[in-house]
């Protein structure tokens, strides 16, 4: 790996972890103050007894996409890696791997190299 490329993943690792630390501190905080509002909010009496809706708004119940939940990570993981894809590879090739220009000198020369001692074999 070269020096850029590990710059990029500790920057991204850095970026996680931040992002997980500001996160989880802003979760506590938040509970926190609820522990302390709870507190000093009386007790409601109990309602007489709400109307339970199976249907969310329009009229459509809510389980109508549940089967297909898990399309939206698997959209959002594939994008995500796309882009990332396309932001770090896509400037040293020309686009779907072909290199510009050919292939680079040094392959050329570690492929000349890696047949030198066969000879004329032919399978």
């Amino acid at each position: 790996m070269n020096r850029r490329a590990l710059l990029a993943v500790a920057v991204a690792l850095f970026a996680v972890l931040a992002a997980g630390l500001i996160g989880t501190v802003a979760y506590r905080a938040g509970v926190e103050q609820g522990v302390v509002e709870a507190g000093r909010l009386a007790a409601a009496p109990p309602a007489a007894g709400a109307p339970a809706y199976p249907y969310g708004y329009y009229g459509h119940p809510h389980w109508v996409f549940a089967p297909f939940g898990f399309f939206f990570p698997l959209l959002f993981f594939f994008l995500t890696f796309g882009l990332l894809r396309r932001l770090f590879w896509a400037g040293r090739c020309g686009g779907y791997g072909r290199w510009r220009g050919g292939v680079p000198p040094s392959f050329e020369e570690w492929h000349r190299r890696a047949h030198e001692g066969q000879g004329d074999v032919r399978v």
